[in-house]
């Protein structure tokens, strides 16, 4: 268990620094030495986090993220959010807005709090929707159009999720509840 905890605070250090290598794009000393300062101190801040959710057995050894999966997650998660960009830009640009707003409530049969937090940031960064709360294994999302949360409703954004930890379930999502808006003109 120390060894799978000390190789996961060190992977957390290097995909942080390395993304800050990414999106910054300079590579000057200073901006390296802001990287790696920013990297390990968010990394010791977390470690608290990481060492709770280890000892409250949150953190599963048995459902370890798949690196390679991860690899394949990420431009699938890209398209999503462009189409997903491309439906909100016409809802805002037509001239009678059609937009539903609502309330999704659903539960999610996945693996560890890794699992849900990857869920939550995947709904929250695809335009429309917004990740209101998680709590324990059920989410409320707050969606803009019947579009916007249709990859939770079909169940392929949490299953990619899911994927992620080597788990092909037939169904993550249970119990989804609506709630609607009704907008006043």
């Amino acid at each position: 268990m120390r060894r799978k905890f000390i190789k996961g605070t060190l992977m957390q250090f290097v995909v942080l620094f390395g993304l800050w290598l990414l999106l910054s794009g300079k590579y000057d000393l200073f901006h390296m030495s802001v990287g790696l300062f920013s990297a390990l101190t968010v990394t010791l801040v977390h470690l608290k986090i990481n060492k709770y959710l280890y000892y409250t057995k949150e953190i599963s050894s048995e459902a370890s993220l798949s690196f390679v999966r991860l690899a394949l997650y990420i431009p699938w998660l890209i398209w999503e959010i462009v189409a997903a960009s491309l439906q909100v830009a016409y809802v805002v640009l037509h001239p009678k807005m059609p937009i539903q707003p609502r309330f999704l409530r659903f539960s999610t049969r996945l693996p560890n709090i890794t699992a849900r937090v990857i869920l939550g940031n995947s709904i929250t960064l695809t335009p429309g929707t917004l990740t209101v709360a998680i709590e324990g294994d059920e989410f409320i999302v707050h969606s803009l159009t019947d579009q916007s949360h249709s990859s939770i409703e079909e169940d392929s954004l949490p299953r990619q999720v899911a994927r992620l930890f080597h788990r092909r379930p037939e169904a993550v999502v249970d119990n989804i509840e609506t709630v609607h808006f009704h907008l006043r003109h």
